[in-house]
């Protein structure tokens, strides 16, 4: 655990109780998402990741969140993101927005750096939940975020400590 960190410290935070999770009263603006978004990438990524284009969906029923590339496939040319990161605007809580937004950025990640790394190669580009999309579960785990395929609301709630409550 890395429990000066920024990151640590916001993921340990108390947790609304039950009743207010499950009610989405957690509201997040884009200025808050690209707090949590530097913050995330000082921390974990290095800094390595270009600020993507991020959009807090006010109507987004589908999805928590998902990362869109722009094109398919990766520009050699300039070091942009060519990602969109698209996020919901209502949330369980702060922790919830924050391992969603994790989870986003591994496929940056796989986008902005593994998928040009790839075409130089040659190869295809890559996003997807394999070992690339990966690579960071360690060291996000040792800031207390779990780097899931996906995220529910059931699993949500039998997840979370609930002490914490």
């Amino acid at each position: 655990m890395i429990k000066n960190s920024q990151l640590y410290q916001l993921m340990n935070e108390n947790l609304p109780n039950i009743s207010y999770q499950k009610r989405l009263q957690y509201r997040t603006t884009k200025k808050e998402v690209l707090k949590f978004y530097k913050i995330i990438n000082q921390e974990i990524f290095d800094n390595t990741l270009p600020i993507p284009k991020i959009e807090v969906m006010a109507r987004c029923r589908k999805y928590w969140g998902c990362c869109i590339a722009d094109d398919f496939h990766p520009n050699l040319a300039n070091n942009k993101s060519e990602c969109i990161i698209r996020l919901s605007d209502k949330w369980f809580c702060k922790q919830w927005l924050i391992a969603t937004l994790a989870h986003e950025m591994c496929h940056q990640y796989q986008w902005d750096v593994e998928s040009r790394k790839r075409a130089k190669l040659g190869m295809e580009p890559i996003m997807s939940h394999g070992p690339t999309f990966f690579i960071y579960k360690e060291i996000l785990s040792r800031h207390g975020i779990q780097l899931k395929k996906s995220y529910g609301m059931k699993r949500w709630f039998l997840y979370q400590n609930f002490k914490k409550c």
